[in-house]
């Protein structure tokens, strides 16, 4: 059938799937990626649903997911686009992927009937893992695992983070700044660009709630990883002694937002003014003033540390002008900022700008997460199922980090997923076979094929 209206010169024939183009030539780098950095075996050894032979296993699953992800898919319906490429099918070595509601039951045996009716409307509660939510754990440690066999690092800056996904689900709890949803608490190691830790909840958990536990967890899994040195940086909600006393104890770096009580609020407002000194951040490759002043003000807060042999903490203070008062809420004419850190070996300014770099990491891969690898569009009202989803958004997102810092060159590694899309695996590409061969035949000039081919090269490169 050819439909001749339009304002381009060119018809539209509707044939039957080609098996010979894809729309997608360059995808198949991160089902490569996935399985090169033993993924696939990770997940036959821990994800465990399958009790006969027929369907599809865990493993092609995940994969199929974590593909979808990448490509763009934001629900479980959109694999029907990759099931409708059967080239991509060829060069994915298979003849079909999951159907969605196959993918749809997989990811329901994540969840926990017995964790979801301990779930309380009114009281903050963080479930256990189920045992597939564990599987996933070990699978994103494997993911770490063979990303430091390849680019060792032995110090880990641990930013801790939480954000909110708004949903309108049934079953989704009030959030604190309105509406409901969900509120996931994670650690991100600025090093590497990577999630560590990513624990999913509702959204009526604060987020205070359980930051120890999280960041040693991170610490364990990484030490495991032949990490040796720690810092921590984090918002007001690792602001508590339980977070800082471990942390002072084990003269582990910190920066972290000190809320602002009445009592450093009057310290702050006593300084003299030949205390505050220009703050110069970050433009480009030169540091420039913007407008604000940072002091150093003695503190200590009411309810002491219980560790009275340490080192009192170091509080610094940004002092901003709003240049546009009346845009903001109070009106005020001056904003305060504190940070407490126990770093006394560094110039208060550049302990400052060590602190902010924490929103340089946290905050933009959050926004990945969510509008870029749908982790924004939860798939289900039941808690269990978004948990897994949440979490193969996050395993997804190191993965891209991975093969970005493995494969792809040094002018690549600040592209988030969108761009990796359009310059990348979207790629449109023939395939031909000659001598029992599949090749998969692109445009010379199209710029996503050398950093293809590049990519493929590095990434199966003989290591150590």
């Amino acid at each position: 059938m050819n439909l001749r209206a339009g304002r381009l010169p060119f018809q539209v024939q509707i044939v039957d799937s080609p098996a010979t183009v894809t729309a997608h030539a360059g995808l198949p780098l991160v089902i490569e990626g996935f399985r090169a950095l033993g993924l696939a075996t990770a997940v036959r050894e821990q994800v465990h649903f399958k009790q006969r032979l027929r369907g599809y296993p865990e493993a092609m699953c995940v994969e199929t997911l974590v593909a979808l992800l990448a490509a763009g898919g934001e629900c479980v319906d959109d694999v029907r686009i990759l099931h409708a490429d059967a080239g991509l099918l060829r060069l994915w070595g298979c003849t079909a992927l999951p159907a969605a509601e196959t993918l749809r039951a997989f990811l329901g045996r994540f969840h926990d009937d017995a964790g979801e009716r301990a779930r309380v409307p009114h009281t903050a509660y963080i479930p256990a893992d189920s045992a597939g939510l564990k599987g996933l754990a070990a699978v994103h440690e494997q993911l770490l695992r063979a990303l430091q066999a390849r680019v060792k690092q032995t110090h880990a800056t641990l930013d801790v983070d939480a954000t909110v996904i708004p949903s309108d689900k049934r079953t989704a709890l009030p959030l604190y700044e309105g509406g409901t949803g969900y509120q996931p608490l994670q650690v991100c190691w600025a090093e590497q660009g990577v999630w560590v830790q990513s624990q999913f909840r509702d959204g009526n958990v604060p987020a205070q709630s359980g930051v120890l536990e999280i960041v040693q967890q991170s610490m364990a899994r990484l030490r495991g990883l032949g990490v040796t040195q720690f810092a921590v940086r984090s918002d007001s909600a690792g602001y508590q002694h339980a977070l800082l006393d471990p942390l002072r104890t084990a003269n582990i770096p910190f920066a972290i937002s000190a809320d602002l009580s009445p009592e450093i609020r009057a310290k702050i407002q006593a300084l003299p003014e030949a205390a505050w000194r220009p703050f110069r951040q970050w433009k480009g490759a030169e540091l420039v003033h913007l407008d604000r002043e940072w002091a150093e003000v003695e503190f200590i807060p009411t309810e002491a540390s219980t560790k009275k042999t340490l080192q009192p903490d170091r509080y610094l203070v940004i002092r901003a002008r709003p240049r546009q008062r009346e845009l903001f809420a109070d009106g005020a004419s001056v904003h305060y900022y504190a940070t407490v850190t126990n770093r006394w070996d560094w110039d208060g300014e550049r302990l400052l700008r060590w602190s902010h770099e924490r929103c340089g990491t946290v905050e933009p891969a959050h926004d990945v997460l969510k509008n870029e690898l749908g982790g924004g569009v939860l798939p289900s009202y039941r808690f269990g199922v978004n948990a897994a989803w949440w979490q193969l958004v996050v395993l997804t997102h190191n993965l891209l980090v991975a093969l970005k810092s493995l494969a792809l060159p040094d002018d690549c590694q600040s592209l988030r997923p969108r761009r990796l899309r359009f310059l990348l695996f979207s790629m449109a590409g023939r395939l031909i076979r000659h001598g029992r061969r599949l090749i998969l035949c692109l445009a010379q000039d199209h710029p996503g094929t050398a950093l293809l081919l590049g990519a493929r090269q590095r990434l199966f490169a003989p290591t150590g």
